[in-house]
This record gives C-alpha cells, structure tokens and sequence, in this order.
C-alpha cells in the first residue's frame, strides 16, 4: 500500500472527479510538490496535450490524470481499514468474549458436576 498524506489524497480525488487538470491549474499551482510526489508514487500520470512547444516558454503543454494504481487506490486503502479492523479489534473482541464466557460459566459448571457431594 502505497502511503499518501492527506493533502495527497485531497488532490487525487480532485483528479478522479475532474478525470484530467492543466498543469496551470490553480488546484496543482498551489503546491507543485503534491502533484510531483503523486507522480513519483505512480498514482498520477502526466499527458501531453499536443506536440507542439509554446513558443513563449519553450514548454510541451501537458495535463495530470490517474494511472491505473491511481484510479484503484481508494478501494484499495478502504479493503486495507476492512483487514485491519478485522484483525486488529474484530478478533480480539471475540476471544475476549470466548475466554470470559469459559472461565465465568463452563468451568464452574465443570468443576461443580465433577466433584463429589
């Protein structure tokens, strides 16, 4: 599981709502630094808009959107917090709940029929 921080997971729900952004968008000029950690975390993908260089900034317009781990990754991160609870609070809770009930009702119970009277 990839680990992302919050404002991380902010901006790829953006992307997955809006499907493709401008690299001039405000969302993505507000802090190049997410958008760059997305793509070297491989969540995001960079998309060339034309080939054809702007000749003011010499520079290939080109677009963010989800790779294919990107499109995944909630589900993913959801099916992880399942295991989790499941592993780490559901079975605990039920041995608790296992062992109470042997020592406070069956072992009594046992130990009264065995003994003699």
């Amino acid at each position: 599981m990839i680990e992302t921080i919050r404002a991380e997971r902010v901006l790829l729900k953006k992307l997955a709502k809006y499907k493709s952004i401008n690299h001039n968008d405000p969302i993505i000029t507000k802090d190049p630094y997410l958008i760059k950690d997305l793509v070297d975390k491989g969540l995001v993908q960079i998309h060339p808009v034309n080939k054809v260089k702007n000749h003011i900034t010499n520079m290939v317009d080109f677009n963010y959107s989800l790779s294919p781990e990107g499109e995944h990754y909630f589900q993913e991160r959801h099916e992880q917090f399942r295991k989790f609870l499941l592993r780490s609070v559901l079975v605990p809770i039920i041995v608790s709940v296992i062992t109470t009930l042997l020592t406070t009702q069956l072992i009594p119970f046992i130990l009264h029929t065995m003994l003699p009277k």
